[in-house]
């Protein structure tokens, strides 16, 4: 079924628009940065768009015919390319500019590689390069919640980094499984998932959390449970099938964390 969507060109067009307004990719136009919480919001999204775009080229690697891969990689850097500018412009954070201009550095050397041809030997190289520009946008993110003046800012920047791992989980699920990187990847895995429920907790127990938060990190437990499952061998699936499951459920995961990150951001006032 997903075969004969992917075939549909204006089915697919359909779907890349529901996934830009899901994930909230720009789809062409985008506007300034106009709140610290936004920006700090916006900064921990380049986290998350470090792994996923080196989690779609593992997509593709194991799929060359796969088109979601394919549009998950053309839309990540797209929106890293518009992010990356977009910080770049943001006023109350210019004192950062040579946090940002070492993001920018590493940003030029990725994206060459994530944009050109998918081989393992290449992605052996991107794999340590996701690793690199993680550094450097998490970085900028920590610079950035120190500028904020604010503990508020904390939290946005802790629920955002639950979104990089979501996507930092599947990337290592799928260069296990291309047998991309050393086996360290399957060790790195399964301190990222017990990273992630430990922070699930965290925030689910936050003094800020509105209704609207705790109803959604609800939800999240819900899906984490159920990637779980996959990770452990529960599920009696493997090969492809066990990859659109487990790939699919941390997607989940990146949507439920997005609202929720950008409520946190709405507690932010400048």
């Amino acid at each position: 079924m997903l075969h004969a969507i992917y075939r549909s060109t204006i089915q697919a067009t359909m779907l890349c628009l529901t996934m830009a307004t899901v994930f909230g990719y720009s789809t062409g136009a985008h506007a300034a940065i106009t709140t610290m919480g936004e920006a700090i919001n916006i900064a921990g999204r380049q986290r998350m768009l470090s792994q996923r775009i080196a989690q779609s080229y593992f997509l593709i690697g194991l799929n060359p015919e796969s088109e979601r891969g394919a549009t998950q990689l053309q839309r990540s850097v797209n929106e890293f390319e518009n992010n990356l500018q977009d910080l770049k412009s943001y006023a109350p954070a210019q004192s950062l500019s040579r946090e940002i201009a070492d993001v920018e550095s590493a940003w030029k050397s990725y994206r060459a590689l994530a944009t050109g041809p998918i081989t393992k030997a290449n992605g052996e190289l991107l794999l340590a390069e996701s690793n690199d520009i993680l550094a450097k946008a998490h970085n900028y993110v920590m610079q950035l919640e120190k500028v904020s003046g604010t503990q508020k800012a904390e939290i946005i920047n802790i629920s955002g980094r639950q979104r990089m791992l979501s996507q930092r989980i599947a990337k290592n699920f799928l260069a296990a499984h291309w047998h991309v990187g050393n086996r360290d990847v399957q060790e790195l895995l399964f301190e990222d998932l017990a990273e992630y429920e430990n922070v699930l907790s965290y925030l689910s127990e936050s003094g800020v959390n509105t209704t609207e938060i705790d109803t959604q990190l609800v939800k999240v437990k819900g899906q984490f449970n159920y990637a779980m499952r996959g990770f452990e061998g529960a599920m009696s699936l493997s090969g492809a099938r066990l990859i659109h499951v487990v790939t699919g459920t941390t997607d989940a995961m990146l949507r439920s964390m997005n609202i929720v990150t950008g409520l946190y951001a709405e507690l932010l006032i400048d």
